[in-house]
């Protein structure tokens, strides 16, 4: 992190990452019991001083949670100690309280949009930014733009709003696609992301972009419950968590970065929460084959669990959802 301008160029990502207006921030912001009235949000991001440590703490609560707060806030506070006098932004001349902070605090720690946002808070820190700053038209979406992952070293076009198949990569014949099933254990009978013959899946998958680059809401218009994005489960950040629908809410957990992959096949994608950073796979990795296998997130690996194909597909208006194996 070099300077002020870079640290509320950051803060500015956060907010766009979120999807929230400075309303909504206000009225989260207000559940968690803070207060951050939008007007002073939006003249904060506006200025070139270092907001106070009590505003990024209830910013960074309201856009990313607050497992992420201790971090920003740790940030701000590097800036505050490295750099000259502060102009802190408020009305008063008294200075506030520092937010404490637990020994050990590592941004290494942090992934998902904490890290597309804040890559450049930690000196040094090596961190891969998931999606550059791209053009959108006037509406915010677009019908297709270029991407590339310096990684894979590769440039694709991202699908257009549609219906898709969505296909893991290891299964050899490539018959088995993403669609609603339960866990194997029976330890819930929740609608879970589970690997299910392409033939038969279910529901309806439709890929909408968001209108941040790269970004899409993964959409199952199931008959009977109606429109449901995939999410991760708690919208955690750990690894092993699985994914179910959910009320479409536009948060971070329910978008995915599709991320250009040529490993092991051409032309593929991995798919990577906003929220977590991690790959998206199957729970027994590249060996687990079978129908019925859980999708979850995990550290990213290049297995070939964790590339899908993005097959188009025509809707097919199915009156039912049946379980793999006719369940």
């Amino acid at each position: 992190m070099r300077d002020t301008l870079e640290f509320l160029a950051a803060l500015k990502r956060l907010k766009d990452q979120s999807g929230h207006t400075f309303r909504q921030l206000e009225t989260i912001a207000a559940r968690n019991q803070d207060l951050l009235p939008r007007s002073t949000v939006a003249d904060v991001l506006r200025r070139q001083t270092l907001p106070r440590a009590d505003l990024v703490a209830a910013f960074v609560r309201a856009c990313a949670g607050q497992e992420h707060v201790e971090a920003w806030v740790q940030a701000r506070n590097r800036l505050a100690e490295a750099g000259p006098p502060i102009t802190e932004t408020s009305h008063s001349s008294r200075t506030p309280a520092r937010v404490p902070l637990r020994a050990g605090a590592s941004w290494r720690k942090l992934r998902g949009i904490v890290v597309l946002s804040a890559a450049v808070l930690v000196a040094g820190a090596s961190v891969a930014v998931l999606a550059a700053d791209r053009e959108v038209d006037a509406e915010g979406m677009r019908p297709s733009i270029e991407t590339s992952s310096p990684a894979a070293g590769t440039s694709r076009t991202l699908p257009v709003d549609g219906w898709y198949h969505i296909v893991p990569a290891h299964i050899g014949d490539q018959s088995l696609c993403l669609g609603e099933g339960r866990e194997r254990n029976k330890r819930t009978d929740r609608p879970l992301a589970v690997q299910r013959p392409c033939s038969d899946v279910a529901p309806d998958t439709f890929l909408a972009a968001t209108g941040i680059a790269g970004a899409y809401e993964i959409r199952w218009h199931n008959p009977v419950e109606g429109v449901g994005c995939l999410s991760v489960d708690d919208a955690l950040i750990k690894a092993g968590a699985l994914l179910q629908p959910a009320d479409c809410a536009g948060a971070p957990h329910q978008r995915f970065f599709l991320e250009p992959s040529d490993h092991p096949r051409r032309g593929g994608f991995r798919i990577r929460p906003l929220h977590s950073g991690l790959c998206i796979g199957a729970l027994g990795g590249p060996a687990d084959v079978d129908s019925g296998a859980e999708a979850k997130q995990s550290e990213c690996t290049g297995e070939a669990d964790q590339q899908f194909s993005l097959r188009p597909v025509a809707r097919a208006s199915r009156t039912s959802v049946q379980q793999p194996g006719g369940g």
